[in-house]
């Protein structure tokens, strides 16, 4: 059970995401409502998910 409580420990910083190249969920939903306030492309793109690492 230890390691589920460190994992989801971990899961709560976004430097832990962004190390593996992903952006934190916080990050996701700040970019889903920014999107849908009206400046929507046309198509999603790898940077919306993912980050250069």
């Amino acid at each position: 059970m230890g390691h589920l409580r460190e994992l989801s420990e971990l899961q709560r910083h976004p430097h832990e995401w962004h190390r593996r190249g992903m952006r934190h969920p916080d990050e996701i939903d700040a970019l889903v409502h920014h999107r849908t306030i009206g400046d929507v492309p046309q198509e999603p793109s790898y940077g919306d998910f993912f980050r250069a690492v």
